[in-house]
């Protein structure tokens, strides 16, 4: 709590632990991951190799993106402290988290590994599954207060399926996510995930996208910009608008109305804007391109959709002017260097064009209704930030 205010972080991050996938990865795909540097010396993050592939793109592995954001393990060290030293165990996430002020956290990973283009959908499966059990072991040591989304392997529809219905029934994954970039040529509004999007409405959870910047494999910026300044700028914003277009038009809403989908790290900033092109065009060409989007595609957002605000998104005022304030989630960007933490929530309450009751329902109340997390992985106890 801050202020007296419950927190629900809806989208963090960790840096994953070096040996996750040798620990929790099937036997027989262990040999096939691995983490290597790219050269001596270097100090790149998380430089993982699938299938003796880096997953990571050569503009973050060989360039000085990483350089020009200031960003090593010692700059991380000296921003969030031990949590970093002692590689984002639950517990000392846990603690990170009450000096924010934040009750209850949701992770996205991993950002990489499993993503990269023409991966074998047998080890994208088996990947899904160790990180789902590594995120059940991050629920227990954190006391319960850090949970995970789990990534849906999307190369292989019946696995993906497979693979919801083992996390809901032997994990406690209650929640699922995949990257908005096309994967094998797919955008997510295509009918190749229907059975998807219908074992999620069944089972009632959430699911989000989440983009992170550096892929090897499609994404937007990445075939005309080397820099941070430009690729980080475009990339989350345009994929994130290029996956809810292409599931408004394409009928996804439609034919599973009670589908919930978040598109996070996103801001917000841009949605009324870019729901009114989408209706311009709906209105001029849906009659032949886009038949089974029957309605205004704000409603769709209204019904189906959430966006996040980071703290310090000032224009946050305009969604909430056009579009009201119970779709919009909070989150804190840990751990990010960007990240304004440990003051993230204060930050955020400061925002003077932003209603008090707004502020409580992104902080909390909209979170609460995207999850639906069962009564058993929510906080029973509530502590007032310290820092």
């Amino acid at each position: 709590m801050r202020n007296g205010l419950k927190v629900f972080d809806a989208d963090a991050h960790v840096v994953e632990p070096r040996d996750l996938w040798e620990r929790f990865l099937e036997h027989p795909y262990k040999s096939r991951v691995s983490w290597r540097q790219p050269f001596e010396g270097m100090d790149r993050f998380r430089p993982v190799t699938v299938d003796g592939r880096y997953t990571q793109s050569h503009k973050t592995l060989y360039g000085r993106q990483q350089e020009a954001v200031r960003w090593s393990t010692q700059a991380m060290v000296e921003k969030y402290g031990e949590v970093v030293t002692r590689g984002f165990d639950g517990a000392s996430v846990a603690e990170s988290m009450r000096v924010e002020g934040v009750d209850l956290m949701v992770l996205y990973g991993p950002g990489y590994d499993m993503w990269v283009e023409g991966i074998d959908p047998a080890l994208q499966a088996a990947m899904a599954r160790a990180y789902n059990r590594w995120a059940e072991e991050m629920r227990e040591t954190s006391g319960g207060r850090v949970l995970a989304a789990g990534p849906v392997p999307l190369n292989d529809i019946t696995r993906a399926v497979e693979e919801v219905r083992y996390a809901y029934d032997n994990l406690a994954t209650r929640c699922f996510w995949a990257r908005p970039n096309p994967f094998n040529h797919r955008t997510l509004g295509d009918k190749y995930y229907d059975p998807l999007w219908e074992i999620l409405s069944d089972l009632d959870v959430a699911f989000s996208t989440h983009e992170f910047m550096g892929l090897v494999g499609t994404s937007a910026g990445a075939d005309r910009f080397e820099s941070f300044t430009e690729w980080h700028t475009c990339v989350h914003q345009m994929e994130a608008q290029m996956a809810m277009l292409a599931m408004i038009v394409n009928g996804v809403f439609e034919r599973f109305p009670k589908l919930r989908v978040a598109y996070m790290e996103a801001g917000s900033a841009w949605l009324p804007s870019w729901l009114h092109r989408i209706e311009e065009h709906v209105e001029l060409s849906g009659w032949l391109e886009a038949p089974q989007c029957t309605r205004e595609p704000q409603d769709y957002f209204r019904t189906n959709c959430y966006v996040t605000t980071e703290c310090d998104e000032h224009l946050l005022y305009h969604t909430i002017e056009e579009l009201g304030d119970d779709r919009i989630l909070f989150e804190t960007d840990f751990p990010h260097p960007d990240s304004k933490y440990p003051r993230a929530v204060a930050t955020f309450l400061e925002q003077k064009r932003v209603g008090d009751e707004s502020k409580r329902k992104i902080l909390w109340d909209n979170a609460v209704e995207f999850y639906r997390f069962p009564g058993e992985l929510m906080p029973t106890t509530y502590e007032e930030a310290f820092a």
